[in-house]
């Protein structure tokens, strides 16, 4: 039967010498219907959709591109 490393000693080592870090106070992320309305008016209602004067698809390579989601 093979021993346990470590006593009861050293438990909780690790936790005990770990410096204690406040929880920070973040503003609430958005879910469900008004998450999807905020993802439609980023993609859909930017400037960006137009390439010289010309309205470009939403999945075109040129927006994809300008906004680094092509693979190089």
């Amino acid at each position: 039967m093979a021993r346990m490393t470590g006593g009861l000693s050293t438990a909780g080592k690790v936790r005990k010498q770990t410096p204690k870090v406040l929880r920070q106070v973040k503003p609430r992320a958005l879910t469900g219907r008004s998450k999807k309305r905020l993802q439609y008016k980023k993609f859909l209602h930017s400037d960006d959709l137009l390439f010289n004067g010309r309205p470009v698809s939403v999945n075109s390579y040129i927006l994809r591109k300008a906004r680094g989601l092509v693979a190089k």
